[in-house]
């Protein structure tokens, strides 16, 4: 038979309650149909106060004595609350049993644990707390306001297991700290994070440990958004629907699930941007190895150091006969399946392997290419999305090119920010179904597959940092063998009189001064003397014995000083007349400071500084010694020995190998591309002191004989370039031992077990300078360097996006400050529609998304300007163009107000806003999702008269209602309407005695269609055209809740699926057979199970035997409700209905049963359930009564 509308029922579930055992299974008790309360309860005064999510269970039901089919069948929600603070959504579980707190969980399995974070928790937090302190490397982005956060304490810990969902509230302080362990010093950031929500359990940390492979007992995890449950919901359109349209207009494709309150969060002096460390290789490929046999117990972690940093994505490790190799993200993989894993940290050098079942002794070999660690403030890029490039394909160009591993991709979709990182592989990564993407490190392309499409007038954002800041030298030639430097006891040495002996292999080395400031060793040059400072560097073929002295004698006489404050030329010449004279030859020493710009673009760089030193040569020329620490050869002028005049070449000379940046316009925007390294005109300024000192020829000689200890060992790393060096990136092997730097410490013996190393000595970062304490004896006086890398500067960045730390803001409230490269302060501030203005600063933040887009700069006048490097025409403002201005990327700091949710208690609220979005809202139009367009129209009759006809004024109409007065439908007997032509004809004869006049008509027009695309605008794109005019304000749409997709299928009918039989069961409710088949079989092929879409419910049977003729029936949710023997039918007694839940016929049996044999089946019944969730938000009530009306559309057989 057919399925009449009045066969599908609304029933409802056991028990209609918010407690956790509310729902259940469906009852025979009907949803009547305009009855007050038949779902939802009334809502109360402290509901209306703090805003409720209140859920309820009910079932579809097709109520039909057979299996007759209700095809393609959806639920839509008609019409919406009037109350506009009330949302009414569906969602479904699949379940038929669930109660109120199997649906709660799956509602706030919206955020979930995801992978581990970089956070590691500082010390031990107990329940109660508000805050929680964890420690981080540098370049680990701080969490945002409203960001989630898990904590989980691991079974491994010997604590009690537990985890508990976060939300960040605000980030009261960020502060890098310096720690001490047996290695020296080093830095780590402390942040100390303010929550939402109170702690519920103990959660314990660590003390600050430098590796980051010891980790506490609980692990501090980042959360994905699952957006596990589809949410179908009823909107009013906001602009007209006309036919042929491809898209209509809502106000927001986001519902309200729970109520949300919120609060202002002032954060201020917030770094803009991120932070970034780039790992940069310094030294040859693979050189650094290591090799070793340990034993693994199962899941504990070994651990060895190999001294030096290393490069993201070169680590290798042969364990056994298995191949590991770096992710780029940290961790250590294979291609093939196998028990082995483990992580890197590039940063400390360390290497982590771990066995799952455990290991016997097992030989390892790790090989890494060298690296040092760069930390800076990324460079950033912006492309905006808008109505002609939306799409989820994305090219973009990073200049400066990227460093491994450090390249973020930010985009929005839905509201909803993602984010990609780069693996150190050049893959984009992110979160299941975020996207992917490539990015080049050669060439700087980055092509970007979003896992939605971003929102219309939002922004992708990339950060990176890059490598072309170093350089790596483990193979500069220039660096010369170590060298012993030491001062004598007087300054003022009498050219021609210095002597040293040194010991060295037993046999004493004389060391003879050649009058011109060189020490030879039997007449060869090894080494220099600066008379006027008593500075002495002895370079010998073999080191002097360990445990001896330098002895040494010289004459000497008492230094004068001046400080004259000379005025250049124009050719940077200056003139002076030192106060006394004659002047001893070769006893003149001038200090000074001189000024090289490192930028071609002249765009308020700072000019450098450098300190040049030179000295009188014996023969009245002036010879530089040093310029800017680097060693120099320069003539700068000449002395008069007997008048004292100096004529001096204070500025315009040549400074070698000045690192320069590179700057280029691309599209508009002024970007560092790489350095180069060129000779640089030395600027000299008037006023700027030069410090001489000198021995009068008169003065007279004193004789000085002394007995020094041996100084350390000196090794010019940067001799000829005035770069500084990258902390952590040298390495280098001496005399049959090989040294590190660590926090400016030198340390030798590094051991794999612990990383700890002896102590040896220092380094001078800036000066490139290394003095070894510690050496062994023996051996040629030669280094090899393995690793160094070098910092060749730090340029500047005329454009800056970024994403407050949290959102959305509060409009008007923003500030922004910057320096300059030569150190002046610009500040900002926006107005209240975003835009950005201050002194040398433009551009807007977007209050809702938090995104800032920033230019440094100045309009200037476009005449006379033509030629400037910067200028581009498409800069061009009028008579104006706007002349771009560098500032330090790390002195970017921004100040906003953020708007964040007010926790309510869960017994409150009736669900945890912790494990849902912080505006409390999920989207209710996705793709793919099965969308109702719909326009009702009401026409009243107010005495209607038999054969009366009324017309709709449009035809095609989906369907149509007609009710009295009270609301009450009339019987259909007394009205024939053609839907087709959108009419109606009362009957002849016609008594409507029955019910209260007038008459209404509703006819509602409506289009089915697929959501191509939900815009957070609210334009939400469909797969056809509308067919029909829809109205602003009193049309709909609503998202279809296809109700028998958590069956497998799109109808609604009673069946038996999955009838198979087994010789045993375990009790486990398997749909597939486990073990070996019964040795009888029933024959539902010719004696099919019966089932009717009134009396079939949702549940899995087993028929066990209890002996070879007799069994029992088990229900999964409904447990033993039967017995029965094969001779008789098995009919077991639906108590809802009275009536059978299925027919087992008896002729189907045959026999071979015997003890625990079991028939495994399924039935389906021809119904749905359907979770319903009322939220309310807080709020004065719009009315004394509301509704909304939910609607099931289906195919029966004969329509179409």
């Amino acid at each position: 038979m057919t399925i009449l509308a009045t066969d599908i029922k609304m029933r409802q579930s056991q028990r209609l309650t918010d407690n956790p055992d509310g729902g259940g299974r469906m009852v025979q008790a009907e949803i009547i149909d305009g009855a007050m309360n038949n779902l939802f309860p009334d809502i109360g005064d402290e509901e209306r106060t703090t805003g409720r999510s209140t859920l309820r269970k009910m079932f579809v039901h097709v109520d039909t004595p057979g299996p007759d089919v209700l095809k393609d069948a959806i639920a839509v929600l008609i019409d919406p609350p009037s109350d506009s603070r009330v949302t009414v959504t569906m969602f479904a579980t699949g379940s038929y049993s669930d109660v109120r707190l199997d649906a709660k969980n799956r509602v706030e399995s919206y955020i979930t644990r995801g992978t581990e974070s970089r956070f590691i928790l500082l010390g031990d937090h107990f329940i109660g707390q508000m805050t929680i302190q964890v420690y981080t490397t540098k370049d680990a982005p701080s969490p945002d306001i409203n960001d989630n956060l898990s904590l989980l304490t691991a079974a491994a810990s010997g604590r009690d297991l537990g985890e508990q969902y976060v939300r960040v509230k605000n980030v009261l302080s960020r502060t890098t700290r310096t720690f001490t362990d047996d290695q020296g010093a080093f830095e780590r950031d402390v942040l100390v994070i303010e929550l939402v929500n109170a702690l519920l359990l103990n959660f314990y940390g660590q003390e600050v440990i430098r590796y980051s492979a010891t980790k506490p007992g609980t692990r501090v995890y980042e959360t994905n958004v699952v957006d596990a449950t589809s949410y179908h919901s009823v909107k009013r359109l906001t602009a007209v629907g006309k036919p042929g349209d491809l898209s209509v207009q809502i106000d927001s494709p986001y519902v309200p699930i729970v109520p949300t309150s919120t609060a202002e969060t002032a954060v201020s002096d917030v770094l803009a941007g991120m932070g970034t460390l780039s790992h940069v290789p310094s030294g040859p490929a693979n050189s650094l190895a290591l090799n070793f046999s340990s034993d693994f117990m199962a899941g504990v972690a070994v651990t060895r150091f190999l001294g030096t940093g290393m490069a993201v994505g070169s680590v290798k490790v042969l364990v056994g006969s298995s191949e590991l190799a770096d992710d780029g993200t940290g961790g250590l993989a294979s291609s093939a399946v196998t028990p082995w894993a483990g992580s890197v940290d590039y940063q400390s050098g360390a290497v982590s392997l771990v066995h799952a079942t455990g290991a016997g002794s097992t030989s390892v070999t790790i090989t890494a290419t060298p690296a040092g660690t760069i930390p800076m403030q990324g460079f950033t890029d912006e492309v905006a999305v808008t109505q002609n490039n939306q799409g989820m394909v994305w090219l973009t160009q990073l200049e400066p090119l990227p460093a491994p591993g450090t390249v973020v991709v930010d985009y929005r979709a839905l509201g909803r920010w993602y984010r990609l990182t780069d693996n150190g592989r050049g893959q984009l990564i992110g979160k299941p179904g975020q996207g992917s993407g490539t990015v080049n490190y050669v060439t700087g392309s980055l092509v970007l597959t979003t896992g939605a499409l971003p929102d219309l007038d939002s922004s992708i954002i990339s950060a990176w940092g890059t490598s072309t800041i170093a350089e790596a030298r483990a193979g500069d030639a220039n660096i010369q063998p170590p060298a012993l430097r030491f001062l004598l006891g007087h300054s003022g040495a009498t050219p021609g009189t210095v002597r040293l002996t040194v010991r060295v292999g037993g046999a004493d080395v004389s060391v003879i001064d050649d009058g011109i400031g060189g020490l030879l060793i039997a007449g060869q040059l090894r080494g220099s003397v600066v008379y006027a400072t008593g500075e002495c560097l002895l370079q010998l073929e073999t080191l002097p014995d360990a445990n001896t002295q330098l002895a040494v004698k010289y004459d000497w006489a008492e230094s004068l000083h001046a400080a004259p404050q000379p005025a250049p030329d124009g050719n940077g010449l200056v003139s002076f007349s030192l106060p006394q004279g004659p002047v001893r030859p070769g006893s003149l020493m001038l200090d000074w400071v001189i000024t090289v710009m490192r930028d071609a673009y002249d765009l308020a760089s700072a000019p450098q500084p450098m300190r040049v030193i030179a000295k009188d040569d014996g023969n009245g020329n002036l010879v530089a010694v040093s310029v800017g620490d680097t060693a120099a050869t320069t003539a700068l002028g000449a002395v008069d020995y007997s008048t004292g005049v100096v004529t001096l070449q204070a500025g315009k000379f040549m400074v070698r190998q000045v690192s320069y940046p590179q700057y280029e316009l691309r599209s508009g925007r002024l970007k560092v591309v790489g350095y180069g390294r060129v000779d640089v005109l030395a600027q000299f300024s008037a006023g700027t002191l030069v410090s001489a000192g000198w021995t009068l020829a008169s003065a007279g000689a004193e004789s000085a004989e002394e007995s020094l200890q041996l100084p350390p060992v000196s090794l010019q790393l940067t001799p000829t370039i005035s770069d500084s060096i990258v902390p952590g990136s040298v390495r280098f092997t001496f005399r049959g031992r090989t040294y590190v730097d660590r926090n400016g410490g030198l340390y030798h013996t590094v051991d794999p077990l612990t990383g700890a190393g002896v102590y040896a000595g220092t380094i001078d970062y800036s000066a490139g300078v290394v003095s070894l304490t510690q050496w062994l004896a023996g051996g040629a006086n030669s280094v090899q360097i393995q690793s160094l890398l070098t910092r060749i500067g730090d340029p500047g960045v005329a454009n800056s996006f970024f994403r407050a730390p949290g959102s959305p803001l509060r409009p008007g409230m923003f500030t922004l400050r910057a320096n300059r490269l030569d150190g002046e302060l610009l500040t900002a501030t926006a107005d209240i529609n975003g835009r950005i203005s201050g002194t040398q600063i433009r551009g807007s933040v977007d209050w809702e998304s938090g995104v800032a887009k920033v230019q440094f700069g100045q309009l200037v006048p476009v005449a006379g300007n033509e030629g400037q490097p910067w200028f581009d025409p498409d800069l061009v403002e009028g008579d104006q163009i706007w002349r771009p201005g560098l500032v330090k990327a790390g002195s970017i700091y921004m100040g906003a107000v953020v708007y964040r949710s007010i926790p309510l208690s869960e017994v409150v609220i009736g669900l945890s806003s912790v494990r849902l979005p912080s505006d409390g809202r999920a989207p209710a139009f996705k793709p793919g999702q099965t969308v109702l367009i719909h326009h009702t129209a009401k026409h009243v009759v107010a005495s209607p008269q038999a054969n009366q006809a009324v017309s709709f004024g449009r035809g095609r109409v989906a369907a149509i209602e007609v009710r009295d007065a009270l609301g009450a439908p009339v019987d259909a007997a007394w009205f024939v309407a053609d839907l087709d032509l959108g009419t109606l004809k009362f009957s002849d004869p016609l008594n409507l005695s029955a019910y209260a006049l007038p008459i209404t008509i509703s006819d509602r027009v409506e289009d089915r269609r697929l959501v191509v695309q939900a815009q957070i605008t609210g334009e939400i794109e469909i797969n056809t055209g509308l067919t029909h005019d829809y109205p602003v304000g009193e049309s709909m749409i609503s998202t279809a809740l296809r109700l028998g997709e958590a069956n497998g299928s799109l109808d609604l009918q009673a069946r038996v699926v999955s009838l198979f039989d087994q010789a045993a069961w375990s009790n486990v409710w398997a749909d597939l057979p486990s073990g070996s088949v019964a040795p009888g079989t029933y024959n539902d092929t010719d004696y099919p199970l019966v089932v009717t879409n009134a009396d079939a419910i949702t549940e899995r049977w087993a028929v066990r035997f209890t002996s070879a003729t007799q069994f029992e029936l088990i229900g999964e949710t409904v447990g033993v409700i039967a017995t029965g023997a094969t001779t008789s039918d098995l009919a077991p007694v639906n108590p809802r209905t009275n009536q059978p839940y299925f027919l087992m016929r008896k002729e189907g049996w045959g026999g071979g049963w015997s003890t625990n044999n079991v028939v495994r089946f399924n039935t389906v019944g021809g119904l749905a359930p359907v979770w319903m969730i009322r939220t309310t938000l807080p709020g004065t009530p719009e009315g004394a009564t509301d509704s909304t009306r939910l609607q099931v559309v289906g195919n029966v057989a004969g329509e179409q």
